[in-house]
């Protein structure tokens, strides 16, 4: 069973993104009874292998979150969450699992959202993999660990669906843990610390627009509903357009447009 805690990592001391906050209120909402803890220089030793020890040196500190991450599942057990991730429901129900995650997209089971239980072998592996590491490269977590559950577990990751793995390991389709829909249990908001830029990570409205495609793609003669559509002229209002938006999503449009 995993436990109710919630890890996090911060390293490097600079000032959280308001995002974070937004995040964290959603955790103590939907999550109330659930341990919150931050990872960081005061609770985590950079030194403790030569990978995160070199990431740490270079101030690659989303590299050292991935070493951390680990390290708090397996000696812990919980949920490790990125700072960008805002729950949106109670997620009592997935801790019967052993561990679970969920896909990004198809293609890509991913760790923004990560549970396991304690001693679980999943972080494990992750772990004995940076300890084999004598140099640092910019391979993500998310890289390795989706190389991981595809070739260790026999992940598909054609499929962005429910799967069942060897150990206990549960993966969620995308729209359980990442995408922003109006409703699911988690978004993944990809405010994206890791690629040090001021520019907004376009990453999200790619995710977002694999998500629209597919379901165009599932909906039975596709093509020819949208071929129909189109030579039909179908003229839809501005509320049934408005209301194919989260209303999140339009306040903050609002929100862009009258700020001076």
């Amino acid at each position: 069973m995993i436990p109710k805690k919630i890890h996090y990592c911060w390293f490097g001391g600079n000032p959280k993104p308001e995002s974070f906050y937004i995040c964290l209120d959603s955790w103590k909402k939907n999550l109330p009874d659930y341990e919150i803890i931050e990872w960081n220089e005061s609770n985590f030793d950079i030194n403790c292998c030569e990978y995160v020890r070199l990431a740490a040196e270079k101030k690659k500190w989303a590299f050292v979150s991935d070493y951390a991450r680990a390290l708090a599942l397996f000696e812990q057990g919980g949920i490790y969450m990125d700072i960008d991730v805002e729950v949106k429901l109670p997620l009592d129900e997935f801790l019967v699992h052993r561990a679970f995650s969920g896909f990004e997209i198809k293609g890509s089971p991913f760790t923004a959202l990560w549970a396991t239980e304690q001693n679980h072998p999943w972080p494990k592996m992750v772990l004995d993999f940076y300890h084999q590491k004598n140099d640092f490269d910019l391979t993500t977590n998310t890289v390795f660990v989706s190389d991981l559950l595809t070739k260790h577990y026999q992940a598909d990751p054609e499929k962005d669906e429910y799967q069942e793995l060897a150990d206990g390991i549960v993966i969620y389709p995308s729209t359980y843990f990442c995408l922003d829909l109006p409703k699911n249990y988690a978004s993944h908001h990809f405010v994206g610390t890791w690629h040090e830029r001021d520019t907004p990570n376009p990453f999200k409205d790619y995710v977002h627009a694999y998500h629209s495609m597919k379901n165009l793609a599932d909906i039975r003669e596709g093509k020819k509903e949208i071929h129909n559509a189109v030579n039909n002229m179908h003229i839809i209002s501005a509320d049934e357009m408005l209301n194919q938006f989260p209303l999140k999503m339009l306040i903050k449009h609002i929100l862009r447009r009258i700020k001076p």
